[in-house]
């Protein structure tokens, strides 16, 4: 994973915000979840897991104030996390106590995401299906996939 440390940095801090990215091509979606940006403490992160790899980078953007990037052809709407996956809003306002990178147990090399641990013993996975489905997903219960193990 790259950028780990950006999550080390935040670990006792609440969430406070999330928002995701999807992508439209021509006005049709094709990908809900493109990128997740989380703000915790006052410190937006950005989370792309695709192509076997899990990147995380401070967001220097005003995240919370952008409605999209694009235009009419590729658009990538900024939506609140909630609006689709309400399950986001009980991790509101809880502290991020630590975060375990996903990865291939046959290929540790490989990454596909990234399992955030809350307090109040919640988990919010953050998973990348390999290829050919190469799309993100969200699992609020912990549910870790058989072919993934924690690193």
């Amino acid at each position: 994973m790259k950028g780990e440390d950006h999550f080390k940095s935040v670990i006792g801090k609440s969430l406070v915000d999330g928002r995701l990215q999807s992508f439209y091509l021509k006005g049709e979606l094709v990908d809900r979840i493109n990128v997740t940006f989380l703000k915790i403490g006052d410190c937006w992160l950005r989370v792309v897991s695709t192509d076997e790899m899990t990147d995380v980078k401070i967001e220097e953007d005003a995240i919370d104030k952008i409605e999209f990037y694009g235009d009419n052809e590729f658009n990538y709407p900024i939506e609140p996390i909630d609006k689709y996956f309400p399950e986001f809003k009980k991790y509101i306002g809880k502290k991020l106590l630590d975060f375990k990178e996903l990865v291939l147990k046959e290929a540790e090399s490989l990454s596909f995401g990234i399992n955030l641990y809350f307090e109040e013993n919640l988990n919010w996975v953050i998973h990348n299906h390999d290829y050919p489905i190469d799309r993100n997903e969200y699992y609020f219960n912990n549910k870790i996939p058989e072919d993934l193990k924690e690193k």
